[in-house]
């Protein structure tokens, strides 16, 4: 989605290059496990999807696309994932790549979908280290870069509320997610990538 493109001052990557990075370390890893990979591409629908195969050359295909992913529209994360469930016959792992800047209950709804079919499923909720804190100090001058509104505001009447809110959209996530058996993952781009990874992957094969 175009929220994907959002980064910070104080980094030197999106959310979405962020994101590509780590399906790319994700998918180098299972291929080399011999499994099968996959890969969709979304917005407000379905823009790409690679249907999953194995082997050096997909690879290839598979980072090949990721490196053309643009930040797009508005997301629909429901719908997609509900067309996607129907569509993913073979039981298998799903992982998101996401902030997840949409309706909580939909989403979890929808995830659902994916464990009623009998997919594990991992997120990965990906967020600026901004969108964490709100830093920003008196009058700010905020765009959407999905529908390019713009709001100008006084910071320090703004945060606390933002950040009670950001806060219960990470906790319905999280709490959502743990009760459907789905692994949830916040991941904050001031975070190396394979840092981050890393100690994701050392938790799961330890559990």
């Amino acid at each position: 989605s175009g929220s994907m493109a959002f980064r910070s001052s104080s980094q030197n990557i999106t959310k979405l290059e962020y994101g590509c990075y780590l399906a790319a370390s994700l998918a180098y890893l299972m291929l080399k496990q011999r499994d099968s990979v996959g890969l969709v591409v979304f917005d407000d629908q379905l823009e790409r999807y690679i249907p999953p195969r194995s082997g050096p050359a997909h690879l290839h295909a598979l980072i090949s696309e990721l490196e053309n992913a643009s930040p797009g529209r508005e997301t629909n994360i429901s719908s997609t994932f509900h067309e996607l469930a129907q569509r993913i016959v073979r039981r298998g792992l799903i992982i998101v790549i996401s902030d997840l800047l949409d309706n909580p209950e939909q989403v979890l709804r929808s995830l659902k979908h994916f464990r009623h079919k009998k997919h594990e499923v991992i997120v990965f909720h990906i967020l600026d280290p901004a969108e964490l804190k709100f830093p920003f100090e008196g009058s700010v001058l905020f765009r959407d870069l999905e529908t390019q509104k713009q709001l100008s505001v006084e910071a320090e009447f703004l945060k606390k509320e933002y950040l009670k809110r950001m806060n219960q959209l990470i906790n319905n996530y999280k709490n959502g997610c743990n009760a459907s058996s789905i692994d949830y993952v916040q991941m904050d781009t001031s975070v190396p990538f394979d840092y981050a990874l890393s100690l994701y992957l050392s938790k799961r094969k330890r559990r």
